[in-house]
């Protein structure tokens, strides 16, 4: 007889999951099966492990999001008779991620280009890289929507008015992770410096000559 279990059930994409296959004699036959264990999802064979005076383990962290027939097939040897455990439903759901947001330049001045750059990343025991897309907000208004390479996004702008700007990201999910939005990212804008020149159209000038005095800023 074959008992099949799992370390983590359900578990979530990217999480390494454990499966332990055993094998016994079934009365009143009696000893220590040997050979080998093929572990399977579905009809797809994912390992072949051999028994070893003891359990087959094997481990895996690339199962998708879904719910995954997994089966334990013993292929016998000189003493045993083969058999398969009863499915066991290996629930794989979508990760949680979390989104962050950093600044080029804070606080920066009016008419500066910044670049806001966000990074999303799987929250253990999830794993891997989130893709698709962030929104990035100031407040309620949405500024952009850019798409994750390599789990990160930049926006650059150089629009933003006088005054604090509450800089969020909005990362939509995908098939593998959730949603998630960062905590907001206080943006600084000040005023701009100014340099003043003035200059002469005529210098020296004489007596009732007319002069264009030009202030530039």
């Amino acid at each position: 007889t074959v008992a099949l279990g799992s370390s983590a059930n359900p578990s979530v994409f990217g999480q390494s999951v454990n499966f332990t296959a055993s094998v016994s004699p079934v009365a009143p036959g009696a000893g220590t099966p040997t050979g080998s264990i093929i572990f399977k999802d579905g009809a797809t064979a994912l390992a072949t492990n051999a028994l070893s005076g003891g359990p087959a383990t094997f481990s895996t962290s690339s199962l998708s999001v879904s719910n995954h027939t997994i089966t334990a097939v013993y292929n016998g040897d000189a003493n045993f008779s083969t058999n398969t455990s009863a499915a066991l439903t290996q629930t794989v759901g979508k990760a949680d991620s979390t989104a962050s947001v950093t600044s080029s330049a804070n606080p920066s001045v009016f008419g500066q280009s910044v670049s806001f750059t966000a990074t999303v990343s799987a929250v253990a025991p999830g794993a891997g890289t989130p893709t698709g897309s962030v929104i990035f907000k100031d407040g309620t208004t949405t500024l952009a929507t850019n798409t994750l390479s390599s789990g990160q996004a930049t926006f650059s702008t150089s629009a933003l008015s006088v005054s604090s700007h509450s800089i969020t990201v909005v990362y939509n999910g995908d098939g593998n992770f959730n949603t998630s939005t960062s905590a907001a990212l206080t943006q600084t804008i000040n005023k701009a410096d100014t340099a003043t020149g003035v200059t002469s159209s005529v210098n020296p000038s004489v007596f009732g000559q007319s002069v264009i005095i030009t202030a530039t800023v």
